[in-house]
């Protein structure tokens, strides 16, 4: 009997945890994976995490299964105007402050982060984003459209150069951050330390991304999910292995499995967990932040995400 066909749509082909699927490495046990360019023409997708909560208030027939390719702190993703004359978190308040939009799941996490964290009132902040959208935003928030076309990025690290922008907040590094510009620069100098700080006090290892299906090709494959779910837990564990097994990938970095095993002392051995029990803590922060920051009008149930038998699966 044939295999059945998957067509998944990645918006990071190329990450160290997806690259073991994309290059064919691991397989999908009773499917075959037919890589597409858009979410329309997939049956699953990874799909940016705020989105996955709007759809869902939206009342779209998704289903998720707990596995998170993407991950990343975003602390490190708060830029400013080195004559701007921020030095804190609380003096982005008064200040313009760029966004690729308002629902982008990057800037969803690093507002929540200044708000609890830092007790930055995000309603005293004068929000232009590259992107403007006019549903899903909280009461009291204001958000200007940026002048302008092109990439959001460029646009906005330009805006930024100029002084026209005090910061930006943003999914990506700026291009004047990766050519270190002295006219720019992180907003958390030590923004390791600060991520490292933010994480031992929070317990939140932020996920981008989250491994979803539309309901009717589950309808129509019942054991997909589970299925999608044990690939991407083998994908993760080739990637880990590619860092730090016996004949390590990675060899730009020559104390990657140092560094591997540094993150693992501060943030628990399975930290790059693809189930319910270890990532409860950043699913509820992530619910909460949506239904606060407007993108959904109420907190949702976060298990309602998830397809049982891909929720209740053993494991890591």
């Amino acid at each position: 009997m044939s295999n059945a066909k998957l067509r998944f749509y990645f918006r990071e082909p190329t990450i160290d945890t997806n690259i073991p699927i994309t290059d064919g490495t691991v397989k999908m046990e009773g499917f075959d994976w037919e890589f597409v360019d858009n979410e329309d023409d997939a049956d699953a997708w990874d799909c940016g995490f705020a989105a996955r909560v709007r759809a869902y208030a939206k009342g779209l027939p998704h289903i998720s299964i707990p596995a998170f390719p993407n991950r990343k702190f975003r602390l490190a993703y708060i830029f400013v105007n080195s004559q701007a004359g921020i030095e804190t978190a609380k003096d982005l308040e008064g200040r313009r402050v760029g966004i690729m939009q308002w629902d982008n799941t990057a800037g969803v996490w690093a507002r929540g982060a200044l708000q609890h964290l830092y007790g930055v009132d995000l309603r005293r902040i004068n929000w232009m984003a590259a992107r403007a959208k006019k549903e899903g935003v909280a009461e009291g928030i204001r958000i200007e459209k940026i002048d302008g076309t092109g990439e959001a990025d460029v646009l906005m690290d330009n805006l930024l150069l100029a002084g026209k922008l005090d910061a930006v907040i943003g999914p990506n590094l700026l291009p004047s951050i990766s050519a270190r510009d002295p006219r720019t620069r992180r907003l958390f100098r030590d923004y390791r330390s600060e991520e490292q700080n933010y994480f031992r006090k929070t317990g939140i290892f932020p996920t981008s991304h989250i491994v979803t299906l539309k309901q009717e090709f589950v309808d129509r494959h019942p054991q997909a999910p589970v299925a999608l779910l044990k690939a991407f837990r083998r994908s993760r564990d080739v990637a880990f292995d590619r860092l730090e097994g016996s004949d390590p990938q990675v060899i730009a970095y020559s104390w990657i499995a140092a560094a591997v095993a540094e993150q693992r002392a501060l943030m628990g051995e399975n930290y790059w967990a693809y189930n319910i029990a270890n990532n409860r803590t950043v699913l509820e922060a992530m619910t909460q932040y949506a239904h606060e920051q407007g993108l959904s009008p109420m907190r949702i149930d976060y298990m309602t995400f998830f397809h049982p038998e891909a929720a209740a699966l053993e494991g890591v």
